[in-house]
C-alpha cells in the first residue's frame, strides 16, 4: 500500500485516523506484513499498520483491516485476452459479502455480484446465477495460473485479473 502512489489516489489515512505508510504486504509471493488496527496492534504489543477503523474493515477481521492505497502488481495481458485463453471457466467480476470463517487460516466467505459469466473455448457464452463461495486468499494466490495487467478497481485499489484454477465455489446463491 501506498497513499502517495499517484495512479492509487487514495486518503493518506485509516478510518482510525492512523496514518497509512508506503508497505509491502506480499513479496514474491510470500506475505510480509499483517495489518494491525489500534486496537489489535495494543493486544499484540506491535506497531499499528494504519488501515483499520470505519467502513474499511478494521479489527472485526481480528487482525487489523484493509489498508489504503492498495496496489497488486500484474502481467501484461488484458482481461480480455485472459478469457480468450480459457478453455472453460467462471468470469466473476465482483466479490461481495465477504466475512470470515476462520481467522488462522484466513477462509472467508462470500458472495459473487454484479456479473458472473461462463467461459467456453476463450468466449463468455452465457451469465449464471451468483454462487456462495469458502476459499482463503492465502490458498488462492497459489492456485493463481495468470496474471493480468493492473487495472483501477475501487477508489485507492489497483488490482490484476487473475485465473485461478479450482476456487472453492459451494452453492448457488439467490443474491441479486
Amino acid at each position: 500500500s501506498d497513499p502517495g502512489d499517484p495512479d492509487l489516489l487514495t486518503r493518506p489515512f485509516d478510518g482510525e485516523g492512523q496514518p497509512i505508510q508506503r508497505r509491502v504486504w506480499i513479496e514474491n509471493g510470500v506475505l510480509k506484513n499483517l495489518s494491525y488496527s489500534r486496537f489489535w496492534a495494543q493486544k499484540q504489543g506491535v506497531t499499528p499498520t494504519g488501515g483499520g477503523g470505519g467502513g474499511g474493515g478494521g479489527g472485526g477481521g481480528g487482525g487489523g483491516g484493509l489498508p489504503g492505497g492498495l496496489k497488486m502488481v500484474g502481467g501484461t495481458r488484458t482481461t480480455d485476452e485472459l478469457i480468450a485463453g480459457t478453455q472453460r471457466g467462471i468470469l466473476v467480476t465482483h466479490f461481495f459479502y465477504i466475512r470470515f470463517l476462520d481467522q488462522r487460516t484466513v477462509l472467508l466467505t462470500g458472495l459473487t455480484r454484479d456479473g458472473t459469466f461462463l467461459i467456453e473455448n476463450g468466449k463468455v457464452t452465457r451469465s449464471l446465477k451468483n454462487f456462495r463461495w469458502n476459499e482463503s486468499p492465502l490458498f488462492m494466490l497459489n492456485k493463481i495460473d495468470e496474471i493480468g495487467r493492473a487495472e483501477r478497481t475501487a477508489t485507492g485499489q489497483m488490482m490484476p485479473s487473475m485465473r485461478a484454477k479450482d476456487f472453492n465455489f459451494t452453492s448457488l446463491s439467490d443474491a441479486v
